[in-house]
């Protein structure tokens, strides 16, 4: 299990990466990098939140196949440790190290029992973040029981987040557009803005007048953000805007110099 990558090394796959145009160029430095870092497998997984209940999901991996049919077909998605670890944070963590936070959960040791059993006996997770309220994983795994020896661990960790990272852009840059379904639901500046204040429970009149547009002009809007979003109501609205970062904090924002501005007085 000995590491052979050098920063050059990095360099070239990272490049690679840049200009990558399919799936199979991003596994290639995927399955490259593994065997300069000393790692047998590799998995990456995406969720797209375009649905809360029922999240797209992207995946390439190097997995034994029968662990990724049993994967599927199981719906093991829904225990993998290292997903519900990357849910929570944001710093790479080693295999045996989740193993111990959840020792005790019954899925998690199920999970892991089953993973060992097709090989992949320990790794590294690497916990990622997207701009659309995503949330992804790159693993690397190892036929070998843990611990893995620090010197490899090392060495994956100040790779592998750096590399973790331009596989993340590559994948999400290569299903933009057309092939995700998410990014196709632009929504303009002003239609963000009527989005923002909703979240922030304003009324349409009071949205109108703290963006100085019409009654109508607020109405027009969050009927659009409600077509494009192919959601019911405002509700909804706001919480598929928070999933997609559509909604997002306003640090140029000043509040009316009276506030009785927003006050609609009885006539």
């Amino acid at each position: 299990m000995a590491t052979v990558i050098t920063h050059n090394d990095l360099h070239r796959l990272t490049e690679k990466l840049r200009r990558a145009r399919s799936l199979d160029e991003v596994d290639q430095q995927c399955t490259e990098f593994c065997t300069l870092t000393g790692f047998d497998f590799y998995s990456y997984c995406v969720t797209i939140p375009t649905i809360l209940t029922r999240p797209d999901m992207i995946e390439i991996s190097s997995y034994p196949k029968k662990w990724q049919t049993l994967y599927h077909s199981k719906g093991l998605v829904k225990i993998d440790p290292t997903l519900i670890y990357a849910e929570t944070h944001h710093t790479p963590t080693t295999w045996s190290e989740i193993v111990h936070s959840c020792h005790n959960e019954k899925n998690a040791c199920k999970y892991i029992r089953n993973a060992k059993k097709h090989g992949l006996k320990s790794g590294i997770t690497f916990p990622l973040r997207g701009n659309v309220g995503n949330i992804a994983v790159l693993n690397l795994a190892s036929k070998k029981t843990s611990p893995l020896p620090q010197t490899l661990i090392d060495t994956a960790l100040v790779f592998g987040t750096l590399f973790a990272n331009h596989v993340h852009d590559a994948v999400l840059r290569i299903f933009d557009e057309d092939l995700l379904p998410i990014k196709k639901k632009r929504l303009s500046h002003r239609e963000r803005e009527c989005l923002l204040w909703v979240a922030e429970g304003k009324t349409t009149w009071e949205i109108a007048k703290i963006l100085k547009i019409a009654n109508r002009t607020v109405s027009y809007h969050l009927e659009n953000i409600i077509s494009k979003l192919e959601v019911k109501n405002r509700q909804q609205a706001v919480a598929h805007g928070l999933m997609m970062s559509y909604i997002s904090h306003r640090l140029d924002w000043e509040p009316p110099h009276q506030s009785k501005a927003l006050v609609r007085t009885a006539s």
